[in-house]
Formats: C-alpha cells, sequence, structure tokens
C-alpha cells in the first residue's frame, strides 16, 4: 500500500509540473518538493540547486565565495526553495 501510495503522490507532481528530487536512503524514498528554478534568482556565489544543495549542501562557484559566505547569505538562499 505505502509503495501505490508514494507513485500516486509522484504522478500528482508530474501531473502538476511540480520540481521535487527523490532521494533513495535506507530502503526509503525522501521526496523534497521544491520550487522551479526559472522562478527566484539565485545568487551570484551559487549556479543553482539540485538535490545535494536542497539537502543542505554548498557548492560555490570559487574559495573565495565559500569563504566569504556567512550563515545568513546561506539562509536567504535555501529559503528561495520553499514553496510558499
Amino acid at each position: 500500500e505505502a509503495l501505490s501510495d508514494a507513485w500516486e503522490f509522484i504522478e500528482a507532481l508530474h501531473r502538476d509540473e511540480q520540481p521535487y528530487h527523490l532521494i533513495y536512503q535506507n530502503n526509503k524514498i525522501l521526496c523534497m518538493v521544491r520550487q522551479r528554478q526559472d522562478n527566484y534568482i539565485h545568487a551570484d556565489w551559487t549556479a543553482g540547486y539540485a538535490w545535494y544543495e536542497a539537502c543542505g549542501g554548498v557548492s560555490t562557484a570559487n574559495i573565495d565565495n565559500f569563504k566569504n559566505l556567512d550563515e545568513t547569505e546561506l539562509k536567504e538562499e535555501l529559503n528561495k526553495l520553499i514553496i510558499k
């Protein structure tokens, strides 16, 4: 039953053209629904977001961007992924 519920949920995301990430971990599937990348403008220090970044990983364009990145900037950027 849980498997069919999961597929039904994923199919609904496709019908709604809703972006998401699926992460397979410890025999579980995590589904992270997210904003479309064309719905916001990301900061210059990043190339955008995929599943890694949506889970809290940080990729920057260069070491200077990484060294200068602070908690406030990171929170502001990750908040852009939240569906409001």
